[in-house]
């Protein structure tokens, strides 16, 4: 499926890697996202949730999912984002939560207290990247809390 249409080069994108810096970079950087499908996301958040199979020791897993303090008030952590004020984790996530989202739309939150995730495979930039500003932030934070908020008491 493409990911937006580019009438600079009169067809659209399919088989690119969107992210432009990612593509300067010969199409792979770590910071371009996850490629996987869904059912290799819940593996991998299964194998990272507590009382599972760890993939990575306690204390450097706090490293990755804690925010990192690199930059004042940032929520980013070494290796995913943490919850924060307007966070299209929403409301209900615990403050333990961590996740990613990409420009391309997709996102996946984890709670590993709640042992929930939300994973979204969307394409919010079809077919314009304009189209994702406008009422995508917002569904994103309204699935976040509906799986979140389900989980409460």
């Amino acid at each position: 499926m493409p990911t937006e249409l580019r009438f600079d080069i009169g067809h659209p994108w399919q088989g690119v890697v969107h992210d432009e810096n990612a593509r300067w970079l010969g199409g792979i950087a770590g910071h371009a996202g996850l490629f996987a499908s869904i059912i290799a996301l819940t593996r991998l958040i299964q194998a990272l949730f507590p009382n599972h199979s760890k993939l990575l020791p306690d204390n450097i897993m706090r490293l990755f999912t804690r925010p990192a303090g690199l930059i004042p008030a940032s929520s980013r952590c070494l290796g995913w984002d943490s919850p924060s004020r307007n966070s299209s984790a929403g409301e209900h996530i615990s403050p333990l939560g961590y996740g990613h989202t990409g420009f391309t739309g997709t996102c996946i939150w984890m709670d590993p207290e709640k042992e929930l995730a939300v994973i979204l495979l969307s394409n919010a930039v079809h077919p314009w990247r304009e189209d994702k500003k406008h009422a995508y932030p917002e569904f994103l934070r309204r699935v976040c809390n509906a799986v979140f908020a389900g989980s409460e008491p």
